[in-house]
C-alpha cells in the first residue's frame, strides 16, 4: 500500500524531528546541494569554489553532503536568494 502525499510529509517531519532531538540532524546538508544547484545551475561546484576561494573538489563535497559547507557559502546563498526576490 503506498502512502499519500500527506502521509509522506508527516513521515518526513517525524524523521527530521527525531534527528533534531538526537542531535544527528543534517538538514543543511540534505537541502544545500539542491538549493545551490537551483541558484547556480551551470558549474555549481566551480561557482561555490570561487566564492569560498577553495578548490572545486571541496565544493563538490559540499554539494554531495559529504562535508558541511562553511558559513561564507551559506551567506552567499542567502545573498543570492535575496537578490532574486
Amino acid at each position: 500500500m503506498s502512502r499519500s502525499v500527506y502521509e509522506t510529509k508527516i513521515a518526513d517531519q517525524i524523521e527530521i524531528q527525531s534527528q533534531i532531538r538526537q542531535g544527528t540532524a543534517k538538514i543543511v546538508r540534505r537541502k544545500f546541494g539542491d538549493v545551490a544547484r537551483v541558484l547556480w545551475p551551470h558549474k555549481t561546484a566551480f561557482e561555490l569554489a570561487a566564492i569560498a576561494d577553495t578548490n572545486e573538489r571541496t565544493a563538490a563535497r559540499w554539494l554531495s553532503g559529504e562535508f558541511e559547507p562553511p558559513g561564507i557559502i551559506i551567506a552567499a546563498i542567502v545573498v543570492e536568494i535575496t537578490k532574486r526576490s
